[in-house]
């Protein structure tokens, strides 16, 4: 015979793990598209917000950036997604060797180190 308190505990949630919370990185695409314009799709679990994978997405777009000797780059537009728990990013960026006017210019040096320092992927 099962006790109250028994099946008062079978229906009780776990407490979360601080693993729930650690970000699983599932890979960003790089393409290189017409002129300096550099398209990141980047995907993961347990992002939080859509600033998490915009964030994996920059990190990215820094270090392809820095294997193709190129400083700065300025955001373009972006898409966002999630589904199932997946975080979907689809960012657009604009490269150049001098540093571009705009709000959202990515040094690539700065950001690759910000990104190594949060461990954060980069390609």
């Amino acid at each position: 015979m099962l006790s109250a308190a028994m099946i008062l505990a079978a229906c009780t949630e776990q407490a979360p793990l601080a693993s729930d919370f650690v970000p699983d990185y599932l890979g960003a695409d790089i393409r290189q598209l017409a002129g300096d314009l550099v398209q990141v799709e980047a995907r993961m679990t347990k992002a939080g917000t859509a600033a998490n994978v915009f964030e994996y997405a920059d990190c990215a777009v820094a270090s392809f950036m820095q294997q193709d000797a190129v400083p700065y780059a300025r955001y373009v537009r972006s898409n966002f997604d999630r589904e199932g728990g997946v975080w979907a990013a689809d960012v657009v960026y604009i490269t150049s060797s001098e540093r571009p006017r705009g709000i959202r210019v990515i040094d690539a040096a700065a950001v690759t180190a910000h990104c190594r320092q949060k461990r954060i992927p980069t390609v």
